[in-house]
């Protein structure tokens, strides 16, 4: 994969001995990530594809869930996994999860968008699993642009309005917001939803 260098490096760079000892990089979560999938079932194993160093999983695992983090930079998965007992790592890439189909209990990505993967993640939930996603919409582009955030900037790589719902069919959308977003993780412009596999 040709970003795979680019994000080795940034990760190389990013984390210091503070995001070893902590996780997640220093950055807070999404509180509605965080809300929604804490109220999943509590014995439900979240996996949290394209994880970095654990920003949503150790937070999920200081609450007591149990996680899987998976990323393609494995110093960013130890990261995660040393931030937290409760947090496992598995070092792998999003187009190629070592997961069977059916297997899953919960699926979370936040800040990643590969439109091509939506159908295997779906293909990973058990019957009334929940895939849960958070990432930009093309709007976050007017943050990047007055320097108020910083984000992707290649449209490729951000959600068009309504996009999100229609990338999740078949799962049924149980919760979905779209719009500006201010807590702890920033402001930005997201779409974020949550879909179940009824069969």
């Amino acid at each position: 994969m040709p970003d795979r260098g680019r994000w080795t490096e940034r990760w190389a760079n990013a984390l210091g001995e503070e995001a070893v000892r902590g996780g997640g990089a220093g950055r807070a979560p999404s509180s509605w990530v965080i809300e929604r999938c804490l109220a999943l079932p509590p014995d439900a194993v979240i996996v949290d594809v394209a994880a970095g160093a654990g920003r949503h999983a150790v937070a999920l695992a200081e609450r007591g869930r149990r996680v899987v983090a998976v990323d393609y930079v494995a110093e960013a998965v130890r990261v995660a996994v040393r931030a937290h007992p409760r947090v496992q790592g598995v070092v792998a890439d999003a187009g190629a999860l070592p997961f069977a189909p059916g297997s899953l209990d919960a699926l979370l990505t936040v800040n990643f968008l590969d439109r091509a993967l939506f159908p295997v993640f779906a293909g990973l939930l058990k019957p009334g699993g929940s895939l849960i996603v958070e990432t930009y919409t093309l709007e976050q582009r007017t943050l990047v642009e007055s320097g108020r955030a910083r984000a992707p900037r290649d449209p490729a790589y951000m959600l068009g309005r309504g996009e999100l719902a229609a990338l999740v069919a078949p799962l049924e959308v149980m919760d979905l917001r779209e719009g500006l977003v201010d807590d702890g993780a920033g402001v930005r412009h997201v779409a974020s939803i949550v879909a179940i596999r009824q069969r």
